[in-house]
């Protein structure tokens, strides 16, 4: 038989405790998403005595059989159980379970509202708020008794591995460190990449043809001068253009947008209709 160890790190005991909430939330809503699809009246009936049996079934399943939560049980942890007498265990049922159905009860099922019992049921949660932080600053200090009822009840958590200390895998550590060494790559080089090029020499290779015949047409054509409105934005970026200017073919830019784009590709074509840019340069809308 195994002997018992009294030390459990204490990122062991949180992460049980987490562990625990995310299972029972998602044996709850489960059920209960599956009940009210069954019978919705009935749900909204029934639905603080539905979950009062759920979490009392979750309860009975965990530590009323084996002495711990389904969160300890995932990191082979346990409550000592020569402290859970039965008293014990009855008060940390009525704990951890019943307050929840005593709020759910007074929410939907009185029908007018008794004003010290609303008060009474405030109070007691934001004094139970307020004891889980001291309690959790003690927690930090001592690393005993993680949540306020274990303090109450006097529980500790054991570990059932024989002294086995917190298994630490470095398989994740290596690849967070590649993945974030691959971002910062990602970060230097994608600025410096010029899509827009890259994109009219994609076109210029599959549809050579049909641009080449547009870019002689907006040749012939006569100078275009767009006229600014209310509505008017910028063809690149989309905004409202700051310092409107174009470059012949009837479509407006922002100076920076289009003066950027001339500077990092000398044949840069509009984005509308590829045109390329005017013999004079870019003009002032």
């Amino acid at each position: 038989m195994l002997a018992k160890n009294i030390y459990v790190p204490r990122v062991n005991q949180i992460d049980a405790i987490y562990l625990n909430k995310d299972i029972t939330r998602l044996i709850r809503d489960n059920l209960l998403e599956n009940l009210q699809a069954i019978s919705p009246v009935l749900f909204i009936k029934i639905q603080p005595e539905l979950d009062l049996l759920i979490q009392s079934a979750i309860w009975f399943g965990s530590i009323g059989k084996r002495c711990s939560t389904f969160g300890q049980q995932l990191l082979v942890l346990a409550y000592d159980a020569e402290r859970l007498t039965i008293s014990r265990l009855a008060l940390h049922f009525a704990l951890t379970v019943l307050p929840g159905y005593v709020k759910s009860w007074e929410e939907r099922r009185l029908t007018y509202r008794v004003e010290w019992f609303s008060h009474a049921i405030t109070w007691a949660e934001n004094s139970a708020l307020v004891l889980n932080i001291l309690n959790y600053f003690r927690f930090l200090k001592t690393g005993r008794k993680p949540t306020l009822v274990d303090y109450l009840l006097g529980l500790d958590y054991i570990s059932l591995r024989n002294n086995q200390r917190r298994d630490i895998g470095y398989k994740y550590l290596t690849r967070e460190l590649l993945w974030g060494g691959f971002m910062e790559i990602l970060g230097l080089v994608l600025p410096i990449i010029n899509f827009r090029k890259i994109q009219r020499l994609f076109k210029s290779w599959l549809f050579g043809q049909q641009l080449n015949g547009r870019r002689r047409e907006s040749l012939n054509q006569k100078l275009v001068v767009p006229k600014m409105t209310t509505l008017s934005t910028c063809i690149f970026c989309g905004e409202r253009p700051t310092l409107p200017h174009h470059m012949g073919c009837g479509h407006i830019y922002c100076y920076y947008c289009l003066r950027a784009n001339l500077l990092t590709d000398s044949s840069f074509i509009c984005t509308k209709c590829d045109a390329p840019c005017d013999e004079d340069g870019i003009r002032s809308v």
